[in-house]
């Protein structure tokens, strides 16, 4: 494999536990790198699923070390329904804002929300059903 330079393959295999990843180069006769770490970016981390394409920037020193930069919008991984900022965390569950409309929009199949100072938590789904139950006292009055 030739060392350097910027790639672009496919994660073969990933260690959660160490955030490292291999990645086949379908180009080179189906090479596949060493186990390689994730540039992280504002301390997010979301390890791509075995099989997503992903950029890799290799060292220019002559070792096969390299950093994953991550995946990238494509074909099989399309853009769609992306507004200003869009976090696609996985499992269908995302966050995005509209600058436009003002609106951020989180969805997951639960909502739960924690405080950090152990004040408690509550999920979205009670807090519809407290709406709910004051709406409906409303109403009778």
């Amino acid at each position: 494999m030739d060392k350097g330079g910027n790639r672009i393959g496919t994660i073969s295999s990933f260690d959660k536990e160490t955030g490292m990843a291999s990645v086949l180069y379908s180009d080179r006769d189906g090479d596949v790198t060493q186990m390689l770490p994730f540039a992280t970016f504002n301390g997010e981390y979301k390890m791509p699923e075995t099989g997503s394409k992903v950029l890799v920037v290799h060292l220019s020193n002559g070792s096969e070390m390299g950093i994953i930069l991550g995946t990238y919008w494509n074909e099989g991984n399309p853009a769609a329904g992306c507004g200003t900022y869009h976090k696609q965390l996985g499992d269908g569950a995302s966050f995005g804002y509209d600058a436009s409309t003002g609106v951020l929009n989180i969805t997951a199949g639960h909502l739960e929300f924690k405080s950090t100072d152990d004040n408690g938590s509550f999920t979205a789904e009670r807090l519809m059903a407290d709406i709910r139950a004051i709406k409906k006292k409303l109403d009778m009055a």
